[in-house]
């Protein structure tokens, strides 16, 4: 577990608790993290009075059914019955104000939000979640002198992602191998979620023993970063119609799109840039790479598949498209997996007549 969840969670379980929370980035099993360890503080499941209380004490939101920001300001002005704190919770702020019926226009209610966390409410929690909450957003600089706003992203370094990884297995009591660590990391990335979701998938292939590298050979294939290799395998042989039904998968597990799109980004951006290190280094490709041998052999096939100018091309979109969907573009902000179908037709040269965006 990163250290910034490891340190809310202790906080919180002594009782330091912030008026209000606003958790955000592409991690949503961090976030995850920080809403369960307030839940059991507020709400603690081995107390029979705070359980009976709880429909009095704890509110949950959902922007997406909000027309506007007074219902979670009016959950936040009660009084707590029967404990020292309510629990507010509102996920996906940036859909407030946005449907046929809204009170409000979103630009209004992140303004009563905002005004709110500048003077909150001494008896309530405020927790305000979403992977598609901008970090430049009114919510998170209304924060930015109290420190309530935290961000959570990938590990910027493999051996930090391995250190995560083994230690959330020695955790569970459970002992995984540095090489099997090692291959966790190379075949999911330094995604805090998907490292979470794979080490699960290895322990229970393990059974009681030890996680070796060859449970980890052998949940690879039901990984998301294995849709990520389809995907990319699809658009190195040109065949955009593979890849948007790939796409489409990814997208219909439920989650928030803006979550899933910039997830996909990453891994798609890592994919490439290791795709164009194979092209780079023909032969050498486990030494340049620094991946086992049941991956390489992937990554040299998908070499293969693209050319220098087209990889050149793909990975200059994903920049564009990483800063598209991080504000710089409404339409992408507004509609990201239209935003990546349409990477996908472009490096796939499936729009005749139409020049590629870079």
């Amino acid at each position: 577990m990163s250290d910034d969840v490891r340190a809310l969670e202790r906080a919180i379980g002594a009782g330091k608790l912030d008026p209000v929370y606003v958790l955000y980035g592409d991690e949503p099993a961090a976030i995850r993290a920080v809403v369960t360890a307030l839940r059991k503080f507020v709400i603690p499941p081995d107390d029979a009075t705070a359980q009976a209380m709880a429909a009095f004490n704890h509110e949950r939101f959902d922007g997406v059914d909000l027309s506007g920001a007074g219902p979670v300001l009016s959950a936040c002005a009660q009084v707590p019955m029967m404990s020292k704190w309510r629990l507010v919770e509102l996920a996906n702020p940036d859909d407030l104000g946005k449907g046929p019926e809204a009170e409000s226009t979103a630009a209004a209610a992140m303004d009563a939000l905002a005004s709110y966390i500048k003077a909150p409410s001494p008896t309530t929690v405020l927790v305000i979640s979403g992977g598609g909450i901008d970090g430049r957003s009114k919510l998170v600089n209304a924060c930015k002198s109290t420190g309530w706003a935290h961000k959570f992203e990938a590990y910027k370094r493999d051996d930090e992602a391995l250190g995560f990884v083994v230690g959330e297995a020695q955790a569970q009591g459970r002992r995984l191998s540095r090489d099997a660590a090692a291959a966790l990391v190379a075949a999911v990335g330094t995604g805090r979620s998907e490292l979470l979701a794979a080490l699960d998938q290895a322990l229970l292939h393990a059974g009681d023993g030890p996680v070796g590298l060859a449970d980890v050979e052998a949940i690879v294939a039901h990984t998301r970063e294995a849709r990520i290799f389809d995907l990319t395998d699809a658009v190195g042989r040109g065949e955009a119609d593979v890849a948007l039904t790939v796409l489409a998968r990814m997208f219909a597990a439920g989650e928030k799109d803006a979550g899933v799109s910039m997830q996909v980004l990453a891994m798609l951006t890592r994919q490439i840039r290791l795709i164009f290190t194979a092209k780079a280094n023909p032969g050498r490709v486990a030494e340049a790479t620094k991946l086992p041998p049941f991956l390489t052999r992937g990554l040299e096939a998908q070499a293969r598949g693209f050319s220098e100018p087209r990889l050149r091309s793909a990975y200059a979109a994903l920049v564009r498209l990483d800063q598209d969907l991080k504000g710089g573009s409404y339409v992408a902000y507004a509609s990201p997996y239209m935003a990546l179908q349409r990477w996908i037709l472009d490096t796939c040269r499936a729009l005749p007549g139409v020049d590629a965006r870079t």
